[in-house]
C-alpha cells in the first residue's frame, strides 16, 4: 500500500495544476458512480428480497418468506416492515414466540404501531397469555380507538379470564358504534350463553342471525333453547345450522340428544351415527349404543321367530 501512494504522489508531482485539478474532479466522480452503483444494487436485492417473501407469504410458503425478511434484517436489523412481516410469518408457521420478538423489535422501533401490538396479542393468546393479549389489545387501542378486532379480541381474551362482564362491556360497545354487526351480536350471546342467561343468549343469536344467518349463531341459539327446555324450536335450529354445514358433526350430535329428550330415539341414533363418521368423538359411544340396542332387538326377533309355540 506505501509503495503505491508513494507512485500516486510521484506521478501528480509530474502533472500540470491545471490538469491536476480535472484528474482529482474525475477520480472524485468515478468514487460516487461506484458509491451510486452500489446503493443501487443494494435497493435491488431489497426489493427482490421483499417481493419474493411477500409472494411467499401469499402462497403460505411461510418459512420460505421468513428466510427472505431475514436476510434483509441481516443488513438491516431495524427494517420494520421486514420485522413485521417476519413476525406474520412466524405466526402464521406456529412460532409464536419467535413472532412476539419481531413484534416487540417493530414496537421498539415504532412505538405508535397498533398493528403490531395487536398481533403481538394473538400471538400472546397462542402462547396462552391471555392477561398479555389484553395488555396489547388495550395499547392498540389507545392508539387506535375503533380497531374493532382489537375490541373482539379483547373481549375473548376477557371472557377467558373469567370476566365476562368486561367480555359482554366489549360486545355491546360494538353493538352501539355499529348496529349490523353481526358477529358482535354473537360474541355476546355466546358470553351470556356462558353465564347461564339463555334467555338474553337466544335474543342475541336471533339477532345475529337477522343480520347474517351463519352456522354458529343457529347452532349457539339451539344450544340455549335446548337448555330452557325448547327441545322442537332447538331441533329445528340444530336442522338449519346442518343445512348450512353438513360436514360439521357437532349439529349433528347435540341434535340427536334433543331427539333423544324428545322420546325420538330412532332419528337420535342416526344423527349420533351421522356425528360418530364426521369425527365427533363423544358421538361415538351413543352411536356404539345404537348399533348395539339395534342388533339386540334383530337377536331378539331372530330368537322369537325360531320358537316353536
Amino acid at each position: 500500500m506505501k509503495k503505491q501512494l508513494l507512485i500516486i504522489t510521484a506521478s501528480l508531482a509530474l502533472v500540470p495544476i491545471g490538469e491536476l485539478s480535472a484528474l482529482q474532479s474525475n477520480s472524485l466522480m468515478s468514487k460516487n458512480e461506484i458509491l451510486i452503483t452500489k446503493n443501487l444494487s443494494h435497493n435491488q436485492d431489497y426489493d427482490s428480497l421483499s417481493k419474493s417473501g411477500d409472494k411467499k407469504y401469499k402462497n403460505k410458503d411461510y418459512r420460505g418468506a421468513i428466510a427472505d425478511y431475514t436476510k434483509i434484517l441481516l443488513e438491516n436489523p431495524n427494517d420494520e416492515y421486514a420485522l413485521f412481516q417476519r413476525a406474520l410469518s412466524r405466526s402464521k408457521s406456529g412460532d409464536h414466540e419467535g413472532a412476539i420478538r419481531d413484534y416487540s423489535e417493530v414496537i421498539k422501533i415504532k412505538p405508535d404501531n397498533y398493528s403490531a401490538f395487536y398481533n403481538r396479542g394473538l400471538s400472546k393468546e397462542k402462547v396462552k397469555d391471555p392477561y398479555g393479549a389484553i395488555s396489547d389489545y388495550n395499547k392498540a387501542l389507545s392508539i387506535k380507538d375503533d380497531h374493532k378486532n382489537a375490541r373482539i379480541n379483547r373481549a375473548w381474551a376477557k371472557s377467558d379470564i373469567g370476566d365476562h362482564k368486561g367480555g359482554i362491556k366489549d360486545f355491546s360497545y360494538l353493538i352501539e358504534i355499529d348496529p349490523q354487526n353481526s358477529y358482535a351480536f354473537y360474541g355476546r350471546a355466546y358470553i351470556k350463553e356462558t353465564l347461564g342467561d339463555h334467555y338474553a343468549a337466544i335474543s342475541d343469536y336471533s339477532k345475529a342471525i337477522q343480520l347474517d344467518p351463519d352456522y354458529y349463531s343457529y347452532a349457539g341459539r339451539a344450544y340455549s333453547k335446548g337448555e330452557i327446555g325448547d327441545h322442537k324450536g332447538s331441533i329445528i335450529d340444530y336442522t338449519k345450522a346442518i343445512e348450512i354445514n353438513p360436514k360439521e358433526g357437532y349439529g349433528f350430535y347435540n341434535r340427536g340428544i334433543m331427539y333423544d329428550l324428545s322420546g325420538n330415539f330412532g332419528e337420535a341414533c342416526n344423527d349420533w351415527i351421522k356425528a360418530s363418521k364426521l369425527g365427533h368423538k363423544n358421538a361415538e359411544k351413543r352411536a356404539d349404543r345404537c348399533e348395539n340396542t339395534a342388533n339386540f332387538k334383530n337377536n331378539v326377533k331372530d330368537l322369537l321367530s325360531a320358537q316353536d309355540f
